[in-house]
């Protein structure tokens, strides 16, 4: 995103400025600068008198959201402060009591030296691209409303509009069922914004809750990314617990990985086909019913839908691509294979763990099967990720070297490019939210997988 070079403060490398958030590293990319920069303009842009916020658990969460209470205070706003909460719970919040828009304080999966501002508009829904370009707009002019502060303004304690974010969850499933089941429940939070509000939902569902890594004390104990290699702790120690089933979290709880009592942490792509599962199991299909995932998602996710017989819609990587494209396509399901799930009934419209554990112990409860017999019954995700250092000007001539490797695959090129056959595809794009260039790979068999990353190797060796 081409930003003013009269704004130097916003062209610092350590700091990352795209559809998904404004952040940076603590003190340099996101500075003081850029951080009164980023709230003015957006509370600005609001429309009403409201703003919600919520913030993770980082040790520098607590200093920025004092400055975007003092700063939304000082521009005439009313704020529900929910403190360290889930991503989803912020946007469900913003909906549920139809605020002007919401600030989420977090970095999602970056390490704990990062930190950022997820903005949401009326509806919870995240500020699109247009959106972005408008709060640039106003920092390039310094175009801001003057503070008004008015002697009626007031900081609510939100802790209770938490509740009405679970209650949304449990109306999309069969709580009763789920209860007659008494599921153990290993749940590693990292630290992160899910510590409370997990749990909580465990409990209004009648779990016993195995807690790990559940104190958000700013610290998080294991990378943050909820990868099985940072899951490796966690796998093992559900592997001597009794639990039924394990879920873990990235540090602002909108994205899930699911933990197998003997596998351990499962690809993090099965997350979604199986709360989609869930959802046909609990619902009847209305006539031109689909689902959207991403560019980079799982086809385990086509298997499911054609199960059924609806089709399977893809969107530019970014929650607010997926629930965007969701709405043109009319989705009763969607979601990212990063573990995002997206059920468009629970007011959060978007990515949201609290959304994905309902929905799986549903599954779990109405099949009354264990956890390695559903996953079992998915086909196995042969997909590597491999993100890429490189600089961003040879991304063009990167792109053209996989065209004429691939010269007999199917383009597309919404969004970097992906490149696609029935039984295996490639997609390589600039990641929004670090200095990266990942490459994705999936195939059908293992073989296939490796001879396909083989030949990319190759291309990205030659750049």
């Amino acid at each position: 995103m081409a930003l003013n070079p009269q704004k130097p403060v916003f062209q610092h490398p350590d700091l990352m400025v795209s559809v998904s958030g404004i952040r940076g590293i603590i003190p340099t990319g996101l500075s003081p600068d850029v951080i009164f920069h980023s709230l003015m303009a957006f509370g600005s842009r609001l429309k009403g008198n409201t703003v919600v916020i919520g913030r993770d658990s980082r040790p520098s969460g607590a200093y920025i959201e004092n400055i975007a209470i003092g700063i939304m205070l000082g521009m005439g706003k009313n704020v529900i402060r929910l403190g360290i909460v889930p991503t989803p719970t912020v946007k469900a919040v913003v909906a549920q009591s139809n605020a002007a828009g919401g600030i989420m304080i977090s970095a999602s999966h970056n390490p704990v030296i990062w930190n950022a501002f997820k903005f949401i508009g009326p509806g919870g829904f995240f500020t699109n691209a247009q959106d972005l370009e408008g709060l640039l707009d106003l920092v390039r002019k310094e175009d801001y409303k003057p503070f008004q502060f008015k002697p009626n303004t007031d900081v609510e304690d939100g802790t209770d509009r938490i509740q009405a974010h679970i209650d949304s969850v449990l109306a999309r499933v069969n709580v009763s069922a789920i209860k007659r089941k008494k599921f153990t429940v290993f749940l590693d939070a990292v630290n992160g914004g899910g510590s409370f509000v997990l749990p909580e939902l465990l409990s209004r569902l009648g779990c016993k809750v195995i807690l790990q890594h559940c104190t958000p004390d700013g610290t998080f104990p294991r990378p943050p990314e909820p990868t099985p290699d940072a899951l490796k702790q966690s796998s093992r120690l559900i592997k001597k617990s009794k639990a039924d089933i394990g879920f873990a979290l990235d540090p602002d709880a909108d994205r899930l990985v699911v933990l197998s009592p003997k596998k351990g942490a499962i690809s993090e792509e099965l997350t979604l086909p199986l709360s989609f599962m869930s959802y046909l199991a609990s619902n009847s299909i209305p006539k031109k019913a689909s689902i959207t995932v991403n560019l980079s998602t799982s086809f385990v996710n086509d298997w499911v839908a054609d199960s059924v017989g609806i089709p399977t819609y893809r969107s530019k990587v970014g929650e607010a691509n997926v629930v965007a494209e969701m709405i043109h396509r009319k989705s009763v399901f969607g979601g990212e294979g990063n573990g995002g799930v997206i059920d468009p009934a629970i007011p959060s419209f978007g990515r949201d763990s609290l959304s994905g554990v309902a929905h799986i112990l549903n599954l779990l409860a109405l099949k009354g099967e264990d956890a390695e017999t559903v996953i079992g019954s998915l086909p196995a995700v042969h997909m590597r990720k491999i993100a890429y250092k490189i600089a961003g000007q040879k991304t063009e001539q990167i792109y053209s070297k996989f065209r004429s490797a691939f010269s007999e695959y199917k383009e597309d090129s919404r969004d970097g490019l992906r490149l696609a056959n029935q039984d295996s595809w490639i997609h390589i794009r600039p990641s929004n939210t670090e200095p990266i260039l990942r490459l994705i790979g999936e195939a059908r068999t293992k073989k296939d997988l490796e001879s396909l990353l083989n030949k990319a190797g190759k291309i990205m060796e030659n750049s």
